[in-house]
């Protein structure tokens, strides 16, 4: 007997990474923090770090449900991390039971979380 197909794994949580502008520096400064390149239409997943001039620390990669560049809006943010239907789901709107969510953010004091 064959055993049934497996379904696809999903991932408990779901990750976003959002970059901030990048403050003025000198336009010779090499940037050390470099997003992925994806085909048209889809969105970024990956970003590797390059330490500048410190060969003791290794290039690093690191992956998240989705990288948001510095050029991202908060509106860009709101839809793409489908926070709408979280909020939703908790508060059933339409009679429902409800559902569990959680929804943390971190970064900077400031930074506009």
């Amino acid at each position: 007997m064959m055993d049934p197909p497996s379904k696809p794994q999903s991932s408990l949580f779901q990750v976003y990474l959002r970059l901030r502008p990048t403050p003025a520096s000198p336009t010779n400064a090499e940037r050390f923090l470099l997003v992925e390149e994806v085909e048209e239409g889809s969105a970024p997943t990956y970003v590797t770090l390059n330490p500048p001039n410190d060969r003791r620390r290794a290039i690093e990669k690191f992956a998240f449900t989705e990288v948001f560049e510095e050029d991202a809006t908060q509106l860009d943010l709101f839809q793409g991390t489908r926070v709408l239907p979280l909020v939703e789901g908790v508060l059933a709107p339409h009679g429902g039971d409800g559902t569990d969510g959680l929804l943390a953010t971190l970064g900077v004091t400031g930074s506009g979380k």
